[in-house]
């Protein structure tokens, strides 16, 4: 099958779950032996070639807005290729990219996919998230002939907030390598806990929280750390926030780590925090999970199956909350052990990334097949 992949973010270009996902679907389709071409921003252009057994090509940046790469080349480029191929798969319907998808696809073009990573963006105000939805996202939701959604809970949402039909949606959850992303192997070597947040610095993934809810953990555990693992426009403020509350000895940033290293991150930790105010099925705390680090994460109605047993919630911008959650993991060993083993276990058996890539190659025959 020769499938078109359009998405802004790839990563290592740009960080981020969908980035990520993109690129390892990508590799796991090529093996399978697809042909696969990513049309992504021109920050790619910086290593030419196949990658990993797929075509990266790349669209000129236009603009950015709101986190957003605005692209007028992608338009000329897509309609150049638009039948081509025999699917194009858009990320993300909250991308100028995959609103250029629609427009082709109404305009005549190959069958296209589009994989809901979260109805709301964690880089815009809420104001904007919900005349985007009601416009501009529900049109290109509309457009797509299939959507892929990770859960059960963001399906009701697309039918009865946006109006979209149920038989247009398919739910495949999101996967990882879980051969990849396991356990350590024996004891840490220092008694301290350690805390690890992998996010991007926007308004919408809510680390001050994280790093107020240290400013009050610190005073009755003084040797406690917190790794952030990530970069954006909030870089400074959060800097700013670290320094003024006097934790300077007890936060790191990091700004980038490979992903083929990021296991390691997770098993020196003990465990993952993520204070987000939008989420759809991060891909952090599926890799924290898997690598059998309980987690803290705001409360979202579509991720309490997820984490059921395999960590805590708490009310989103709620510090009090937050610091309350992680002293019980803290203080506890023997439950931040149980809940790590529940939430390694739940991975192994409901998120594997093979039952991933076999679901969307599955849509993409289902569409096709209707589309002749």
């Amino acid at each position: 099958m020769r499938i078109l992949r359009v998405t802004s973010d790839l990563y290592p270009y740009v960080i981020g779950g969908i980035g990520v996902h993109a690129r390892e679907m990508s590799k796991s389709q090529s093996k399978l032996g697809h042909e696969v071409t990513i049309l992504t921003t021109s920050m790619a252009e910086k290593v030419p070639g196949n990658q990993d057994g797929f075509r990266v090509a790349c669209f000129k940046n236009s603009m950015k807005l709101l986190g957003n790469t605005i692209s007028l080349e992608l338009l000329f480029k897509l309609f150049r290729v638009r039948k081509s191929y025999d699917i194009i798969h858009a990320h993300s319907h909250l991308y100028f990219s995959t609103n250029i998808c629609a427009l082709v696809r109404r305009i005549g073009s190959s069958p296209l996919v589009i994989t809901n990573h979260g109805i709301m963006s964690s880089s815009a105000p809420d104001w904007f998230n919900l005349l985007y939805l009601k416009t501009l996202g529900k049109w290109t939701l509309n457009t797509a002939d299939k959507i892929i959604c990770y859960t059960e809970e963001e399906k009701k949402k697309l039918i009865n907030i946006l109006h979209i039909s149920e038989s247009k949606i398919a739910v495949i959850p999101n996967g990882i390598d879980t051969d990849q992303f396991h356990p350590r192997i024996g004891n840490r070597t220092t008694g301290a806990i350690k805390l690890v947040c992998v996010s991007r610095f926007v308004k919408g993934k809510g680390v001050e929280y994280i790093i107020r809810a240290m400013g009050i953990l610190v005073k009755e555990t003084p040797d406690l750390h917190l790794t952030l693992v990530g970069e954006g426009p909030e870089r400074d403020c959060i800097c700013e926030l670290i320094e003024n509350l006097g934790l300077i000895d007890n936060v790191s940033i990091i700004n980038f780590v490979p992903y083929d290293k990021m296991p390691r991150v997770f098993q020196d930790s003990d465990i993952f925090v993520l204070p987000s105010l939008h989420e759809g099925v991060p891909r952090t705390a599926l890799e924290a999970m898997s690598c059998g680090l309980p987690v803290v994460i705001s409360d979202f109605s579509h991720l309490r199956d997820l984490i059921d047993g395999g960590g805590l919630m708490f009310p989103k911008k709620d510090v009090q909350a937050l610091a309350d959650s992680l002293r019980i993991l803290i203080n506890d060993d023997d439950k931040r052990a149980k809940m790590g083993r529940k939430a390694r276990e739940k991975i192994v058996r409901e998120y594997s990334w093979e039952r991933t890539v076999a679901g969307t190659l599955d849509v993409y025959q289902g569409v096709v097949s209707s589309a002749n």
